[in-house]
């Protein structure tokens, strides 16, 4: 399972919102207002704590953006590597 699909699966996004948010990564338009945002929102900044607080807060950065630039930077080869990096923090 690719890194993206398992983030999906773990904030609990549905089919219909996971098949939505390739135009979201590329449009941005409609995500702060779409369930799948809050899912991500809370998977991101509570139950991974991934986010910075400021950033979930809004006070340095937007909370959407984060995460669209997040997960548009696991499709790039370094963000993969970045997530793998993190993955055996963990470990």
């Amino acid at each position: 399972m690719s890194e993206i699909k398992y983030i999906y699966s773990e904030a609990g996004l549905t089919t219909s919102e996971t098949s939505q948010m390739p135009a979201f990564m590329t449009y941005a338009d409609g995500f702060y207002d779409s369930t799948a945002f809050l899912k991500l929102y809370e998977y991101f900044a509570f139950k991974t704590g991934d986010m910075p607080y400021d950033i979930a807060k809004a006070r340095t950065g937007d909370p959407d953006m984060w995460i669209l630039e997040r997960l548009e930077s696991l499709t790039r080869p370094e963000g993969m590597l970045e997530a793998l990096a993190d993955l055996t923090k963990c470990l």
